[in-house]
């Protein structure tokens, strides 16, 4: 196994590994190097849809996915699927977000697969909240620690939701009335390393415990701005056969919708995970 790290401070590409072949060795130094890197882009994999349930199994088993509808027979798994005819250009997961944090426990983890990518674009990013909890000043620290969010599908997936309406070769649910909503601490302990994170993303998380939409905004907007500062992210360009993993717990992520006319095919399924908690 060859672990290139791709930036300071967040994701490693690794080569000469077969997720397929997998001995209980080369899974420790897996998980190890997923607990430094936090994303994992991972090269030259020929998986099926067996294979993917399989790993998503020996990573901890699968989480619930609402809204998505998988394939037939492996209905964790979600296909995500832009053809090159569709005529919006919007492509599922793009603008900033950690997976379903509307879940009471939301995922560990996250594996996107590549099936079919386009010569150049659809690219994902991915933020450090490790990082951007560690930048915060002091007495920001002191103020978000006793602080929980609202988090919700609302704006995904609610009554008036229109992200469905973008995605052609997908099956998309929305609530017929307005979803539940879900507290969160704001600054998370991670349950395997223990270390702090900041912990909202601007897709899910709607506002403050006991404040309004309009007094949350401006703090939730300059937080989630410092989460996505460059010196906090990476970049991993997809092609067929790449299966990236990375940290729901600790990351915020965003695909980008810039390949208009070419086609894209991702396997994705999640890995359950834990309630949060806060940091003490």
């Amino acid at each position: 196994m060859i672990i290139r790290p791709l930036t300071g401070l967040i994701g490693a590409e690794i080569t000469d590994l077969d997720l397929n072949n997998l001995d209980e060795a080369s899974f420790q130094a897996l998980d190890n190097a997923f607990a430094q890197h936090l994303v994992l882009c991972i090269r030259d994999q020929s998986l099926t849809p067996s294979d993917l349930v399989g790993i998503t199994d020996r990573l901890g088993g699968p989480g619930e996915t609402p809204y998505l509808t998988g394939l037939e027979e492996y209905p964790d798994v979600v296909p995500v699927i832009k053809e090159a005819n569709e005529s919006s250009p919007h492509t599922f997961g793009a603008g900033w977000h950690t997976d379903f944090t509307f879940q009471a426990t939301p995922p560990a983890k996250t594996l996107l697969y590549a099936v079919d990518t386009p010569a150049a674009g659809g690219d994902t990013l991915y933020a450090n909240m490790y990082a951007a909890y560690d930048a915060l000043s002091d007495g920001m620290k002191a103020a978000l620690k006793s602080l929980n969010a609202v988090h919700s599908a609302t704006r995904s997936y609610g009554p008036q939701a229109t992200l469905k309406n973008h995605l052609e070769h997908m099956t998309i649910t929305n609530d017929d009335q307005e979803p539940d909503t879900q507290l969160h601490p704001v600054i998370c302990m991670h349950p395997v390393t223990k270390r702090p994170a900041l912990w909202i993303n601007p897709t899910y998380t709607i506002r403050f415990e006991n404040m309004t939409q309009e007094e949350s905004k401006p703090l939730l907007d300059y937080l989630n701005q410092l989460i996505i500062s460059p010196q906090f992210c990476c970049r991993v360009r997809w092609q067929p056969g790449t299966l990236t993993l990375w940290d729901n717990r600790c990351t915020q992520h965003c695909a980008t919708s810039d390949y208009q006319g070419h086609r894209r095919e991702m396997w994705r399924t999640t890995v359950a995970g834990e309630t949060p908690i806060a940091f003490a």
